[in-house]
């Protein structure tokens, strides 16, 4: 089993001051009062309509919050946007000069710690220089160049090798894990996107867009849904099939082409198949794996209270 390297795009903003944790709670998706000290967090920013217009990590640190984004125009958005509206509280954004690594692999675990850098799961650690956060299957490595060369030195010592976009990008696609730009873009709400379990909190107050997360999550339903497909005949992002509420998106595709992403009927199941003789018989046949983000009970739900569209048919 390998583990691979490989150089991201991810961007880290540092946020200071003494109202920073406060001025985030107000502007985000996720809950981030009292999340202690190494633990991180997955947030949104998004519009008034709740489509994303942002979308990062909170890995909280002992004087600050580092924010990491998934490249240079979200962290451009943090900085520029957020960093440009805390009026008079006290929280200040920095675009840190860093570049970030990748390691990834099922035996990840191993070769992490022969390196000498091995972190909690579902947490982060500061060694030195750099910020190591935990990821499934491995971690991720931000810091400055000098000493992100060093740290990859030493996992290549202990056996890693190097790896490429397209690797990350099939495991990425096999797991279900949308990614910003692809899945999360306008007007995708989270819950089509499959992010309510990791980055939003329903019971939390106020902040942009949370008025339409939860119309939806308690009185409407999801026109598609994101979801891990199995694909047959010949695939790209861009793929259709149906129409109307019954219509298939392809949006990402594995490199042998048998694992997509695609947003599908909101009512659909796994074992579902679109496409084939009756539509486009050339092209393929998708069928549904599992949902992603497929939780009845996400962060902030209370389950004691009804949603509209859990009650029997007939009932207001």
């Amino acid at each position: 089993m390998t583990t691979i390297l490989v150089e991201t795009s991810q961007q880290r903003v540092d946020v200071t001051g003494a109202d920073r944790t406060r001025y985030l709670e107000d502007v985000t998706s996720q809950h981030l009062l009292d999340v202690p000290v190494t633990h991180v967090r997955s947030a949104l920013v998004l519009d008034g309509h709740g489509a994303p217009s942002a979308m990062f990590d909170v890995v909280v640190l002992g004087d600050r919050l580092a924010l990491l984004a998934p490249d240079a125009e979200v962290a451009t958005t943090l900085v520029e946007v957020l960093g440009g509206r805390t009026f008079l509280l006290d929280a200040r954004f920095e675009r840190r000069d860093h570049a970030a690594l990748a390691v990834r692999g099922e035996d990840a675990s191993s070769t992490v710690a022969a390196a000498g850098l091995t972190v909690v799961a579902g947490r982060c650690r500061v060694a030195g220089d750099l910020l190591l956060v935990s990821r499934p299957e491995g971690i991720d490595v931000l810091g400055p160049q000098p000493a992100l060369a060093e740290a990859a030195a030493a996992l290549r010592a202990a056996g890693a090798v190097e790896g490429d976009a397209s690797d990350l990008e099939d495991r990425r696609i096999r797991q279900g894990e949308p990614a910003w730009g692809r899945e999360v873009v306008a007007p995708h709400l989270p819950e089509e996107v499959g992010l309510l379990p990791s980055h939003v909190h329903l019971a939390k107050g106020c902040y942009p867009g949370q008025e339409a997360v939860a119309r939806m999550w308690m009185l409407g339903r999801p026109r598609r849904r994101l979801a891990v497909v199995r694909a047959t005949g010949e695939l790209a992002p861009g793929w259709r099939t149906g129409t109307g509420r019954a219509q298939v998106e392809v949006t990402s595709v594995t490199s042998d082409g048998h694992r997509a992403l695609a947003f599908v009927p909101a009512d659909a199941a796994p074992g579902d198949t679109f496409g084939g003789a009756d539509d486009a018989p050339e092209t393929a046949v998708v069928e549904v794996e599992r949902l992603v983000g497929d939780d009845p009970n996400p962060p902030g739900h209370d389950p004691a209270m009804v949603r509209r569209r859990d009650r029997p048919r007939g009932q207001s």
